[in-house]
């Protein structure tokens, strides 16, 4: 279940632990609301195809799903800076076209697609610093909407799911089974097409060419990776507290405290881990890893059995050239 917890973007110390290890930072959290159900369903379409093989206790990518790969481009997710927050930008975006679409056609009154709270109380302070009601500033925002859409990272069918998920004036946005029907393409599949839209438009939406637009944008990102947790730990132990007293003080494991040092680590490369492991350790470490193709921890012990897992863990998480 590790890919699910991924993909709900699960704080664990094992999910970060996981993102950290084998680069998977742009696929984290990028479907916070994904169910078993959905999950399983996926799953077993990928068994059926026959692209995906059990090996052991693993599953690997078959070699017709290799085949299948080939040609893809990769996908432009932003999932570990994002976290999900991309939905919050969207409910801005829907409420602000849906809004100037309504008021072009002199109808003030109607039923907002958004119901979040907050997300109307930002549409509200935003419309009040702009002339909303005016045809110049209508104008502006479509033609910032449509310069980014026209972006070479969309495809079409980034540019169409997010046109007929807006809604208008006299118009509604099409449901995600209907989107799914039109595509011959599982619900699934069309949300994440659609997520990873609101991605690359956010990771290109900038003040010169898009400043109504980068308003929208506000607080999107997620500046410190960091969970909470781990926030607390970086603080003690940046005052010079062991692992141990940090575990006694805030009346946790040291397991878990240990899990998030691997966090904090995995957030900055650059930090000095001597009081843990040293800068030799680390490169043997790397130099296992890398010869034997692997980042199981036992497999890299049995080479090192003076180190623990908790300093295998760390040199993993800090991916440093060997």
């Amino acid at each position: 279940m590790a890919s699910f917890y991924l993909l709900k973007g699960k704080k664990s110390g094992q999910t970060i632990q996981d993102v950290t290890y084998f680069s998977l930072h742009q696929y984290f959290s990028i479907y916070p609301k994904l169910t078993k159900e959905e999950y399983e369903e996926e799953l077993s379409k990928l068994y059926e195809y026959s692209w995906i093989e059990q090996q052991d206790t693993l599953l690997r990518v078959s070699d017709k799903g290799e085949a299948q790969l080939k040609g893809y481009k990769n996908p432009l997710f932003n999932g570990w800076l994002l976290r999900g927050n991309e939905k919050v930008f969207w409910g801005r975006l829907e409420l602000v076209v849906q809004t100037l679409s309504h008021f072009k056609n002199h109808e003030s009154r109607f039923i907002p697609n958004q119901k979040d709270y907050f997300v109307h109380q930002f549409v509200k302070s935003y419309l009040r610093e702009r002339d909303y009601k005016s045809d110049k500033f209508q104008q502006s925002f479509k033609s910032q909407l449509e310069h980014l859409l026209l972006h070479p990272s969309l495809g079409d069918i980034h540019r169409t799911l997010l046109i007929y998920r807006l809604s208008g004036y006299q118009i509604s946005g099409l449901t995600w089974d209907q989107l799914a029907t039109v595509y011959e393409s599982s619900v699934t599949d069309m949300k994440l097409q659609f997520v990873e839209a609101l991605h690359i438009i956010l990771t290109n939406v900038n003040e010169v060419d898009h400043p109504d637009l980068t308003q929208l944008a506000q607080d999107i990102f997620v500046h410190n990776p960091l969970t909470q947790s781990a926030l607390k730990t970086e603080q003690l132990l940046t005052q010079g507290y062991s692992l141990q007293e940090i575990a006694s003080i805030r009346s946790l494991k040291v397991n878990t405290i240990e899990d998030h040092l691997i966090e904090i680590a995995s957030a900055n490369k650059g930090m000095s881990l001597s009081t843990f492991i040293s800068e030799e350790d680390i490169q043997r470490v790397l130099m296992i890893s890398t010869k034997n193709k692997t980042k199981k921890l036992k497999i890299i012990r049995d080479s090192l059995p003076e180190l623990s897992y908790f300093q295998i863990r760390l040199a993993l998480a800090l991916e440093r050239s060997v």
